[in-house]
C-alpha cells in the first residue's frame, strides 16, 4: 500500500491538525506525481506560513523522511537563506545550492556557472525552500533565473 509509509512517519512524528493538513497535501501530490507517475499532475506549489516554532521545519523533515523511504532523496533539494536554517532542515544555503554570488550592490549578483547548476538540477524534482519570509524580491528573480 502506497500510504502505509506515509500513515508511519505521520504517527511517528505525531504531527498536530495543521501539520497533518500540510503533510498530508504534500505527500498525496508527491504520490501522485512521483510514485505513480501521473504525467498530468501539475507542479505543487504551495506557502507554509506561521510564526516560529509552529513546526514548519517539523513538517518539511516529515517529508524528508517519506521521500527517502521511496528512494527519492536524490530528487529532493532543500535550500534555506541562512546556514542556521540550513541546519535545521540538512540542507544548504541557497547561494551554495545555487551557485548565486554574494557581491556588494555596485559589483552586482549573479550565478556562477548556469550552465554545471542547471545539469546539477536536472533529476530534482522537489525543492524546498525554509525561511522564505527572509528572501528579497531581487534574490527570488535570481532563484527563478537559475532553475
Amino acid at each position: 500500500d502506497k500510504h502505509k509509509i506515509i500513515d508511519q512517519v505521520e504517527v511517528a512524528k505525531n504531527l498536530n491538525e495543521q501539520q497533518r493538513i500540510a503533510y498530508r497535501i504534500i505527500t498525496q501530490h508527491f504520490i501522485s506525481r512521483f510514485i505513480l507517475k501521473h504525467e498530468s499532475e501539475k507542479p505543487l506549489k504551495m506557502l507554509m506560513t506561521g510564526p516560529g516554532d509552529t513546526g514548519k521545519t517539523y513538517v518539511v523533515n516529515a517529508l524528508k523522511s517519506v521521500m527517502e523511504a521511496y528512494n527519492c532523496g536524490h530528487t529532493i533539494r532543500f535550500l534555506a537563506p541562512t546556514d542556521s536554517a540550513a541546519a535545521l532542515i540538512d540542507g544548504m544555503t541557497l547561494h551554495k545550492g545555487l551557485g548565486l554570488r554574494i557581491e556588494n550592490a555596485t559589483k552586482g549578483k549573479g550565478n556562477r556557472n548556469l550552465e554545471k547548476l542547471r545539469l546539477e538540477w536536472k533529476h530534482v524534482d522537489i525543492l524546498f525552500l525554509d525561511e522564505a519570509s527572509l528572501l528579497s524580491a531581487q534574490l527570488l528573480c535570481e532563484i527563478d533565473y537559475a532553475l
